[in-house]
């Protein structure tokens, strides 16, 4: 059967973290129905978008840097690197798919020679301002159509040239069937409270220590995305409490959903809004509430005493009242529990596959 549609997939940093998670879903969807699928990204490290089977790769240099002038000149330049690739690799019909708004130059080198663009775009916390402008202009210049995560990223971002689209990230197949061999596994026997995030003050995660050393009597489990050496040296000289367990980047989370009982996410809405949140949905799947910021994305995800709670990460007496809420009272978590497993059908991996295909 010969290929329906020939698609370049351009994504900036590959790793593991949320929107190239996104994208590996699209890419084995698109795979999966018969499109010969490209991918231009950084090839420095691994992550969700490698080694995906039937992929033809394309890779460029980046890397991000503490230094935040250096990191812009990587930026551009690995820009200028992406653009001559695809330029070189463009066909007849050949769609280009912008994963978030960072990797412009796919999306310049598909305007100036007439191929369809689409951007996904996951974000809207980006500086300094001049850069968002930039980024966000040189898409509504481009696209033809525009895909938002969530209903508050379009209504913060939405451009005024492409069609718009709003579609929820889903859970995918592959995560679901691995579920399964963790379902019936026991959980801690002590109450167990999960984050996952990167390794930033503005994800929260001061915040968190702190609540791990007011709660002494649950435990409290932090997976980051940075390497053991990273969180070394970002928490030097930290007297971490005894109930607190970090872990750096894992290629696989199910051990920690299986052996949790409450998601956080801690964002700080003033420095980070979350556009989404594929935490929020991997633990729907294993039935976990959760306590996420009362704004953004995010906060569509989850509603109060249903399937979690909205408190903001200024509000810490509020959230310790509401962590042990949970821990201590069985009828409240269970309810909550049951509210969120019955919430997946809503994020499902074909029902969003078939959205995109529709737009492409």
């Amino acid at each position: 059967m010969q290929p329906t549609k020939r698609i370049l997939f351009a994504h900036l940093l590959n790793d593991y973290s949320g929107s190239p998670l996104v994208l590996s879903q699209v890419v084995k969807q698109m795979v999966a129905r018969n499109h010969e699928c490209h991918i231009f990204s950084s090839g420095s490290q691994s992550g969700y978008l490698s080694d995906i089977p039937g992929v033809t790769y394309h890779s460029f240099y980046y890397q991000w840097s503490k230094f935040k002038h250096l990191t812009l000149i990587l930026l551009m330049y690995s820009q200028i690197v992406l653009f001559f690739k695809i330029v070189f690799s463009l066909r007849k019909d050949t769609i280009i798919y912008v994963n978030t708004v960072l990797p412009f130059g796919a999306a310049l080198a598909g305007k100036c020679f007439g191929a369809k663009v689409i951007y996904h775009i996951h974000e809207t916390s980006i500086k300094p301002l001049q850069l968002k402008k930039f980024l966000f202009g040189l898409a509504n210049l481009t696209a033809s159509d525009t895909i938002y995560v969530s209903e508050y990223l379009h209504d913060q971002e939405e451009l005024s040239r492409p069609q718009n689209h709003i579609i929820y990230n889903s859970i995918s197949e592959e995560f679901l069937e691995k579920r399964k061999q963790y379902l019936d596994l026991p959980k801690s026997s002590v109450f167990q409270v999960l984050m996952l995030c990167s390794m930033k003050e503005y994800k929260g995660v001061w915040d968190f220590f702190k609540l791990a050393q007011k709660l002494p009597d649950l435990n409290f489990c932090l997976v980051l995305n940075s390497g053991e050496r990273e969180i070394s040296t970002f928490f030097p000289e930290i007297s971490r409490p005894s109930n607190l367990k970090i872990y750096p980047v894992q290629k696989d989370v199910h051990p920690f959903y299986a052996q949790s009982h409450l998601l956080l996410n801690l964002s700080h809405p003033d420095k980070w809004r979350e556009t989404f949140g594929m935490t929020v949905i991997e633990a729907i799947a294993y039935s976990l509430p959760a306590i996420v910021p009362p704004v953004g994305g995010i906060s569509e995800l989850v509603d109060n005493w249903a399937n979690g709670f909205q408190i903001s990460h200024k509000e810490e007496e509020s959230l310790i009242n509401t962590i042990q809420k949970c821990a201590m009272n069985k009828e409240v978590y269970e309810l909550l529990s049951v509210n969120a497993a019955g919430r997946i059908h809503r994020f499902s991996e074909k029902i969003f596959a078939d959205k995109i295909a529709k737009i492409l």
